[in-house]
């Protein structure tokens, strides 16, 4: 969904008067990687109340990485210019001492909105300083938000310029809505001694704020206040900081870069062959283990796009999803913002990661004074308006067309590009679909006018539909012409009546009519070659609707979906952040429970139906906070995905252009996720597992399905907290429970699901494999056995083999060569073959573990429901790993086991493979035949 990088909040806020509608609205259009229009949890930060001062301390890094010395970088004050014609009187200065301890040196420079003058003289800094060493420095700012575009340049040099399409590398809030972030300007080459620098506002009457800058030789951890040589000094008994030095990509037995392409497209186009997904010239299988990217990525330099793309590919990523809004408010695309795409689409290929293009969110479109509207969403106008799809053609045309001027090619015909997805999170069979409510009067009349036309194709005439409905509702037919649509929800609740079924039909007629047309414009009219989906919603009754809204899907080449798991959480704004004062609740998925516990259910994102036999994705996938039981979602995804012979994943999402220096609502660069990713990546792509048996092989009648006969099975309805609030009080959204075909099949094996002429069905027996007595379920392959007793999922299989869940209830667990036991309450294990080998030959072997995750100072009170009293804030804190891990092996004493950091790097040698107890503060271990 892309408020994740999905959306923005309309939140009233107030700085200096301002409205937070402006701030976040016409500020940060678009999604940013949270669930909002546009508002990223940068954008919206919510920091603890408390005394977050940072200790600072020398780094003492065992790897072959060192920390920063004073040597390395130059910092200056930006509010002790050498001069200056700001105003004397800042007012963002800070009010108390706790604002003072957001700023570097207590205090920065700034203006407040000026007055819009035709003669504007540009408001300046110039500072004097001083180079010791010559070279080329990365150069970085920390400002307030992205307001006060500006110029700046060394010396003579060029000007470079900064507008408000910046990255922000992390956030501090000053006071209520006042943030200040790390911004990085680029890279600069200085001789050593003196220099000027110049900045200069390049607007009139702009907001703008400094803090300081700062030249380093290496990139910059954006810490907040905290200086290169320095390190957070946190003492919390039972957890460690993490704070991982940057990444020099120096050689590390778990990169796992050459898994890509030398560049993205090398083998041609991705294309789609039968269920699979295979590489054009080698016709090689392909599995994507992706991430999202929204326009925080956009903001990036192009350095700092080449080095997240390297930090991605070493962690096994070769498929990016950029879901963002390029639009201005007029609704045409913004050139700076395709040109940043264009080079995000470059940074990503020379790593070998495809990108997939998620452009259209009718959650970040507000038209005012168009087509009816006066700044309500678009839900469901995609697939009727002809005047609207013309206009969302014309963003495929200049995004598509448009030749990049680096590269002499267009993204068209740039192999690179692995999909294009038409529409994201919209259906007419969804719960936003209300004529006259959601869509207005206008628009609802065309609507009407396309029903009476096709009834009148189907009938003869509007009358003799009517005959045929014998409905006395009034107002049905308001004029000759047209019909009066229902609501997704009433054709839900009145399915069994000749009129509902008609509306069904209908819509469903409308909406497989614009996927069929948008594919050929882009394959025909603009050239386009390559991969499409259609979109990846849910309905108002997925027994019932949801066939219908799939079937109209299967035109396009790959079948999406989303998939969000998450207990309670409900309070202000909850569905795109964390705050004080929301309540949640922790939920895992290994008891199989729904969100009050009560009752079983297997309405997991990480499982799903296989349709007319084409690849599946899940593009967007998260357990998402506040959650304790984020560990577990990595590894379920990689071990159930290739179970059920799922093509891509795709985890919302990315802020960052490295680790996350906190957690936020779908933050995933953090240890318990991203930290997962060497074994679940390297597990998944590698196929080291094998797929599942076909449990169920079921075909529909279309016609049945087109007449609200519904299915026997329901594919997981897996809403996130944003779009949850959709659907309005009273509505049902209806969970796997309750289908004919039992909701742990998917446990088991793949379950297919096909549109034709007859209806047939072949279930296996599922009684070998699932024991409700015991609360296990086996895998079809034997490698995987779900204890949702408890709380236990062990993969056993020759090249992979670990636990995943609350190991410390489960005391030894014995697999066929890995023997584990911890006393960590919650946490996962897993050991993989790097070589190819079973794990009881193999030369070469990664074993992983990760515990929880949260923010330096979380605080929440209460159980089960719990209250957020604060969420912290930087560093990371991650709770000690500790458990005895051994192999069961003839030789497992002439194997060496070797500890690596954050970063793969070797720390030390810390025993051999017949027996070792895990270090507190270390995720990886290489293991090795000496």
């Amino acid at each position: 969904m892309k408020r994740r990088h999905r959306f923005t909040s309309w939140v009233l806020m107030a700085v200096l008067g301002w409205s937070l509608v402006w701030f976040v609205g016409a500020c940060r259009q678009g999604p940013q990687l949270v669930k909002v229009d546009g508002s990223s949890a940068k954008d919206l930060v919510q920091l603890a109340q408390v005394d977050r001062t940072p200790t600072p301390t020398r780094a003492n890094m065992p790897s072959e990485q060192g920390a920063a010395s004073e040597a390395d970088y130059i910092w200056w004050e930006a509010e002790t210019p050498l001069a200056s014609n700001f105003p004397s009187q800042n007012p963002f200065a800070p009010a108390n001492a706790a604002e003072a301890r957001a700023l570097s040196a207590g205090a920065w420079i700034g203006q407040d909105r000026g007055a819009i003058a035709p003669d504007f003289q540009p408001r300046f800094l110039d500072y004097e300083v001083t180079v010791p060493v010559a070279g080329r420095y990365h150069f970085y700012t920390r400002k307030f938000w992205k307001h006060g575009a500006f110029r700046w340049r060394w010396d003579d040099q060029s000007w470079q310029s900064v507008s408000r399409l910046v990255y922000l590398m992390d956030a501090v809030l000053v006071r209520s809505q006042v943030v200040v972030n790390w911004v990085p300007l680029g890279d600069v080459e200085l001789t050593q001694g003196r220099h000027t620098l110049r900045i200069e506002l390049t607007q009139s009457g702009d907001v703008a704020a400094f803090d300081c800058f700062v030249l380093t030789r290496q990139p910059l951890r954006a810490r907040g206040t905290l200086k290169p040589d320095e390190e957070y000094a946190r003492a919390r008994p039972g957890w460690s900081v993490f704070d991982p030095m940057p990444d020099e990509f120096l050689p590390s037995p778990i990169d796992w870069r050459s898994l890509n392409e030398a560049f993205a497209g090398e083998q041609g186009r991705i294309q789609a062959r039968g269920e699979d997904l295979v590489h054009e010239r080698s016709g090689e299988t392909v599995r994507f283990w992706g991430v999202n990217l929204g326009l925080d990525a956009l903001g990036m330099d192009e350095a700092t796009m080449a080095r997240m793309a390297r930090f991605l590919a070493k962690r096994g990523v070769n498929l990016v999803r950029f879901h963002g809004n390029l639009l201005t408010r007029d609704l045409q695309v913004d050139a700076e913002k395709r040109d940043r795409l264009f080079a995000l689409v470059e940074a990503l290929k020379a790593e070998g990661i495809y990108t997939a293009l998620s452009i259209y969110f009718p959650i970040w479109i507000k038209p005012m004074d168009w087509l009816g509207y006066s700044g309500q969403h678009p839900f469901g106008l995609i697939f009727f308006s002809d005047e609207f799809q013309q206009r969302y053609y014309s963003w495929w045309r200049e995004l598509l067309t448009t030749i990049n001027p680096k590269t002499g090619r267009s993204l068209r015909d740039d192999p690179a590009i692995a999909l294009v997805e038409l529409v994201n999170e919209d259906s007419v069979f969804f719960w936003t679909f209300k004529p006259y409510e959601t869509i207005p009067i206008s628009q609802s009349i065309l609507l009407e006018q396309r029903f009476g036309a096709w009834l009148t194709q189907r009938y003869g005439s509007i009358d003799a539909a009517l005959t045929t409905w014998n409905d006395p509702s009034e107002n049905l037919h308001p004029t000759p012409d047209r019909v009066a649509v229902q609501a997704a929800a009433v054709i839900s609740s009145e399915r069994r009546t000749p009129r509902a079924q008609d509306t069904a039909r209908f819509l469903a007629d409308l909406q497989q009519q614009f996927f069929e047309t948008a594919i050929a414009y882009l394959h025909t009219d603009l050239g386009y070659p390559g991969l499409v989906s259609a979109s990846n919603w849910v309905t108002a009754n997925p027994r019932i609707l949801g066939p219908l809204d799939k079937a109209t899907n299967t035109v396009a080449d790959v079948m999406d979906r989303h998939g969000y798991f998450s207990g309670l959480h409900r309070g202000d704004a909850a569905g795109y952040t964390l705050a004080a004062g929301q309540e949640y609740r922790d939920r895992t998925a290994l008891y199989l429970l729904d969100k009050d516990e009560q009752a079983e259910d297997a309405n997991l994102p990480i499982v799903g139906v296989t349709y007319n036999g084409k690849p599946a994705m899940v593009s967007e996938l998260n357990w998402a906070m506040p959650n304790r039981y984020r560990t577990e979602f990595p590894l379920l995804a990689a071990a159930y995905g290739l179970l059920q012979g799922n093509d891509a994943f795709c985890l919302f999402a990315m802020d960052y252009d490295g680790w996350a220096p906190i957690l936020e609502k779908s933050a995933i660069a953090t240890p318990s996720i991203m930290g997962q990713f060497p074994a679940g990546a390297f597990l998944y792509r590698q196929g080291l597992l094998q797929p599942g048996a076909n449990v169920a092989d079921i075909t529909l009648s279309l016609e049945e399905v087109r007449s609200l006969a519904g299915a026997p099975i329901s594919a997981p309805q897996s809403l996130d907290t944003f779009r949850a609030a959709d659907i309005p009080p009273g509505g049902e959204l209806l969970s796997m429970t309750a289908s004919e075909l039992d909701p742990l099949a998917m446990l088991v094996g793949q379950v297919n699901l096909r549109f034709a002429t007859t209806a047939t069905a072949r279930i296996q027996d599922l009684s070998p494999y699932v024991n409700r007595q015991a609360k296990t379920v086996q895998s079809s392959t034997q490698e995987l056995l779900w204890n949702y007793g408890n709380g236990l999922v062990t993969v056993n299989a020759p090249q992979a083999q670990g636990a995943i869940g609350f190991l410390r209830q489960a005391g030894s667990i014995q697999l066929d060569t890995l023997i584990l036991s911890s006393t960590l309450d919650y946490g996962s294990v897993m050991l993989v073959a790097l070589d190819g080998k079973p794990l009881a030959r193999s030369h070469k072997m990664l074993l992983q573990a990760m515990s929880v995750d949260e923010n330096d100072g979380w605080k929440a009170s209460g159980d089960p429901i719990k209250v957020i009293e604060s969420v912290g804030s930087a560093p990371l804190m991650v709770q000690n790993l500790s458990g005895q891990m051994a192999l069961n092996r003839p030789d497992a004493r002439s194997l060496s086991v070797t500890a690596l950091d954050a970063n793969g790097y070797p720390i030390r040698q810390i025993d051999q493979g017949d027996r070792w107890e895990l270090l507190p503060d270390a995720f990886y271990y290489l293991i090795e035949k000496n």
